[in-house]
């Protein structure tokens, strides 16, 4: 059979990676034999140990959370912030009763589950007590702050009877000062004046007095513990009867009886429905309970962390053993595998390093190097065919394909060359047709002239007919020089003659469409390393397009300029056309592309100048916007003049 002929390609490789093959099945072989252990260790891991470990990491990121929050539970100062944490609470406690419902009873057993679902329900009820007993923090605080306000408004009203009075006092005693004429009235003032200060005294102890309790019973709604309070209390009462001695020295006054209510009212705030000594002691009272709360919900979550540890210990220990085992089936199939291994390696070190790289990836290297130096135009490449094989196949068939492109390579610019000669036919005609009516003309002159004997004239129509013939003659040898086939070698060539020798052929084509050329380059100024044909049938297509592009516009226009940078020209054609879609401009230059309608080109002109351009070492392209200038740019080496 061709298939396993073994001067092949496919037949050597088949051999060599047969063996390799068979070598591989081997190893495999042993390797199920050796690793059969593996497996069930693996599994072990895989159903046990990892959904375990998952299950503890799981337990701890929510237990973590519990951690942290209730703290922030316990210490939320407002209605929003208790809110937001019992509700994170509530979540975590719920993810972790699910998490506890959809594991595996094989993955976490009966016993386990109940425990983590026991310290679960200690926890809820915990944090449910921490709620309930924020709430009642909460109650305290705005119950605190409206009996505070209340006194303060207690504390207004106390000073509105009690100014009043030492004002009056004041009056009084000045009154009884100026009131004595007599010695008996004096005797009197003094009497009245006596009472009349005492009671002033008075006044302004209570005065004192009240400011004092108001004081103390404000200061007791933030006294931080029940030492304070007795304290503070202990003294209110000492000023409580301070205040009632001096109360009852102004029994006698009418206004005595409003003042003495204004002071009860301001003592009802230490005793009674709005004791604040009290409200302050529960307050204190349920601080300390969030806090012994707290203190039992960090313990709960600890015994729940130390019962994930053990999981996550077990589950360690358990994944220890299997892989333990699963090193041992390992280390037994290794002294086995090494040998096979071992021999397959060399094997096919040998087949890659001596068949495939020194031989297929070589011929293949220089095959693929041959076949991009054809690409990029290079058709004087020698293609290596040596070896009897599928690759030197290849390698003549490439060959083969060079000498055919090369061949068509150059039929194809002879076409386009003729091409372009043929759309050049009615201006040659009309520069030949011309010439021969002015010859038909002179010569009819110059036998007129003969019969009349007048031989210096005659003479000169035929030196006018003889210069007639001689540019008859230029324009078909610049023709004929045009259409033969042009050589590869490059030499200096004259870069305005070429461009002026383009543009004479196109002259009645520019004349008829009534082109403006703004012809920029002077002969003799730059030298380009070209071939002259060649680089003036680029010309010629590249003036014939932009004429074709201007046609119908209202103020054709095509200037043609260049400058020189370095060792480079660089040579413009920008025409007034209307411009190169976006979407044509990627495809230029591609052989066959044309936008023209059917018979008006076949879309080889920009292609082969592309080509010539860079058979000289050059480069063309295009810019260009639809409705705007299109501008080609062709870069050509200069020459050494």
């Amino acid at each position: 059979m061709s298939f396993l002929h073994f001067s092949s390609i496919r037949g050597r490789l088949f051999l060599a990676f047969g063996s390799v093959a068979a070598m591989t099945v081997l190893a495999t072989s042993i390797a199920w034999i050796s690793f059969g252990g593996v497996g069930d260790s693996l599994k072990k891991i895989v159903k046990y140990n990892i959904p375990t470990v998952m299950l503890a990491a799981s337990l701890a990121e929510k237990s973590a959370v519990i951690t942290a929050t209730a703290p922030a539970l316990a210490a939320a100062e407002s209605e929003f912030e208790r809110a937001r944490t019992w509700l994170i609470l509530s979540e975590n406690l719920n993810d972790i009763r699910n998490l506890l419902e959809e594991v595996d009873v094989i993955v976490l057993g009966h016993k386990s589950k109940s425990s983590i679902l026991s310290m679960i329900d200690g926890l809820q009820a915990n944090l449910s007590a921490l709620d309930t007993n924020v709430r009642k923090q909460f109650w305290f605080r705005e119950r605190n702050a409206d009996l505070v306000d209340r006194l303060r408004w207690t504390h207004t009203d106390f000073l509105d009877e009690v100014e009043p009075m030492i004002e009056d006092a004041r009056f009084r005693i000045e009154l009884a000062v100026d009131s004595a004429q007599s010695s008996d009235e004096r005797i009197v003032k003094n009497l009245r004046l006596s009472l009349e200060t005492q009671r002033q005294a008075a006044l302004l102890r209570l005065n004192a007095t009240g400011n004092l309790a108001v004081g103390l019973i404000a200061r007791a709604a933030s006294l931080p513990d029940s030492t304070s309070l007795n304290d503070t209390s202990l003294f209110l009462s000492e000023v409580q009867g301070r205040a009632i001695s001096d109360i009852n020295k102004l029994k006698a006054l009418p206004e005595s009886l409003s003042l003495s209510q204004s002071l009860q009212d301001v003592m009802a705030f230490a005793s009674g429905d709005n004791d604040l000594f009290q409200l302050r002691r529960d307050e204190l009272t349920t601080l300390r309970d969030g806090q012994e709360l707290v203190s039992i919900n960090q313990e709960l979550v600890r015994r729940l962390q130390d019962f994930i540890t053990e999981l996550v210990e077990a589950g360690k220990i358990s994944s220890i053993e299997a892989a333990s085992q699963s090193e041992t089936s390992i280390e037994n199939g290794k002294l086995m595998l090494l040998t096979v291994a071992g021999f397959s390696l060399i094997f096919a070190v040998l087949v890659v390093w001596l068949y495939v790289g020194r031989n297929l990836v070589r011929r293949i290297t220089l095959l693929d190097e041959n076949m991009r130096n054809i690409a990029e135009g290079d058709l004087n490449t020698h293609v290596f065919t040596e070896g009897n094989d599928e690759i030197s196949e290849m390698a003549h068939s490439l060959r083969k394909f060079r000498d055919t492109l090369a061949e068509t390579q150059a039929e194809l610019v002879q076409a386009g060359k003729l091409a372009a000669l043929g759309q050049l036919a009615a201006g040659v005609a009309h520069e030949l047709n011309q010439p021969l009516a002015a010859i038909r003309s002179y010569a009819y002159n110059t036998n007129r002239l003969m019969d009349k004997q007048e031989m210096e004239d005659a003479r000169v129509a035929l030196n006018r007919i003889s210069g007639l013939v001689e540019r008859m003659a230029g324009t078909v040898n610049h023709l004929r020089n045009l259409a033969r086939r042009p050589t590869k070698q490059l030499e200096a060539i004259d870069l305005g003659k070429v461009c002026s020798d383009a543009l004479q052929l196109l002259e009645e084509r520019i004349r008829e469409e009534g082109v403006h050329i703004s012809f920029e380059i002077e002969p003799r100024v730059w030298q380009v390393k070209a071939e002259a044909i060649r680089l003036e049938q680029v010309f010629i297509n590249l003036v014939g397009n932009a004429i074709d592009a201007m046609a119908g516009s209202n103020n054709p226009r095509l200037v043609i300029s260049a400058k020189e940078i370095e060792d480079k020209i660089l040579i413009f054609m920008k025409d007034s056309g209307t411009g190169i879609k976006n979407e044509n401009l990627a495809h230029i230059f591609d052989p066959f592309f044309t936008t023209k309608s059917p018979g008006e080109g076949v879309g080889l002109g920009l292609s082969i100048s592309y080509n010539i351009i860079k058979d000289f070492g050059g480069s063309i392209s295009v810019t260009s916007l639809p409705g705007e200038m299109t501008t080609f740019m062709i870069t050509l080496i200069r020459a050494d003049q």
